[in-house]
């Protein structure tokens, strides 16, 4: 059975549906955040493997939206790197950059060697670590097609089950560690850290803007513009994931509308869209994934993991704690570290959001943390990622 390009597109959105109603019904998974089109997507693709693998039963899908979709998230990630905003966020907010640039070097570095130290492909190291770990499930399945090429044989279906053992570890260590460094250092919250804190998240005021067409219309432009360059630079010889230079576009209208708003783009209408985008991306991607290609993959999986674990964890109770403040908000955006790092930015504000809520407000914290775990470093990722890509292939 071959479904077209608008019925797996449609499939998809079932898949989410599918995810979010087991979300809804089983308490590990909310509790640990893991996306419903991941968990959907999982699910329909370990049945629809073993229904082929019994001949009784198999779907083709046009997965002709799939790149479009990629595209589309990864510019709405571009497009969050304000320049400005960095700046607005203080001193804490940079050194925290360049503290968690190094944690990810750290991460793709560790990864190389362990991969080397087991004989498999170099890459292998840096699919388990940055690509999975800090770039979550949707750079996961972006990066699988490049890095298959380049031999890391099922690189889609590996980085995407790393990325949901991240996620769960992400959710499982955070609290935990700043709950241990808030009781050690017997920490308290500022006394008048009040308010910037509502109902579990960090409240963004939006700026009245144009309509959800007129930000549709300016991403495309955004994409369009992007792809081009992608083309141009991969002319040159250099190996890229196609959604690099809309990333580098998108970056580049931030920074100028945010000197002079030519375009009056909303950042938070980009960012829905983008949401919107990334779930049913991630949604047809897993369910087209052939699992297959994790059976001789499952103990590098778990050494990966493991060693990512504590370095990471080793991380957010020295460096990021003391870069953070050394107090209460600082055990807090340790906690959020250990979550984007290991998982995903859902991750990070469930873990100090759980901490804020038995603790008391972390207002700082809730700036610091997405600015850097949702903006910045997934840009700066995305860089390195590259230029392992080049150089391993």
């Amino acid at each position: 059975m071959t479904l077209t390009s608008l019925q797996t597109l449609a499939f998809a959105a079932l898949v989410v549906y599918f995810g979010r109603f087991l979300k809804s019904k089983i308490h590990f998974i909310d509790k640990y955040n893991l996306p419903s089109p991941v968990i959907g997507g999982f699910i329909v693709a370990f049945v629809l493997a073993i229904l082929k693998s019994h001949g009784l039963f198999e779907i083709q899908f046009t997965k002709s939206f799939e790149e479009a979709l990629m595209i589309a998230f990864f510019t709405s990630i571009g497009y969050s790197a304000s320049v400005k905003l960095l700046k607005e966020g203080g001193r804490t907010v940079v050194f925290f950059l360049l503290l968690t640039v190094g944690g990810l070097i750290l991460q793709i570095i560790a990864g190389i060697a362990a991969a080397k130290v087991m004989g498999v492909h170099p890459l292998m190291g840096v699919l388990t670590g940055a690509v999975s770990l800090t770039g979550g499930p949707g750079t996961a399945l972006a990066f699988g097609p490049p890095f298959e090429a380049a031999g890391v044989e099922g690189a889609s279906a590996i980085g995407l089950t790393t990325a949901m053992g991240g996620i769960v570890l992400g959710g499982l260590l955070g609290t935990p560690i700043a709950t241990y460094l808030i009781h050690k250092r017997r920490l308290k919250k500022h006394p008048h850290a009040l308010g910037a804190y509502h109902d579990d998240t960090f409240v963004l005021k939006s700026k009245p803007g144009s309509g959800m067409l007129y930000h549709i219309l300016a991403l495309a432009l955004i994409m369009g513009l992007g792809t081009t360059l992608g083309s141009w630079i991969s002319a040159q010889g250099v190996t890229l994931p196609v959604y690099i230079g809309s990333m580098i576009v998108a970056a580049l209208f931030r920074n100028i509308e945010d000197v002079r708003p030519i375009f009056k783009i909303t950042p938070e209408w980009i960012e829905e869209i983008g949401a919107v985008s990334l779930t049913l991306f991630i949604a047809t991607a897993i369910m087209s994934l052939r699992l297959d290609e994790l059976k001789n993959a499952a103990l590098p999986i778990l050494i990966f993991l493991v060693l990512q674990s504590v370095l990471v964890v080793i991380t957010a109770l020295g460096p990021a704690f003391w870069v953070a403040g050394k107090d209460y908000e600082g055990a807090v955006i340790s906690a959020g570290y250990v979550g984007f790092m290991m998982g995903t930015s859902a991750n990070a504000m469930a873990n100090m959001s759980s901490l804020s809520q038995k603790y008391g407000p972390a207002p700082k914290a809730f700036l610091v943390v997405p600015l850097v775990g949702s903006c910045f470093i997934d840009f700066i990722n995305a860089a390195l990622v590259t230029l392992c890509l080049n150089y391993f292939s």
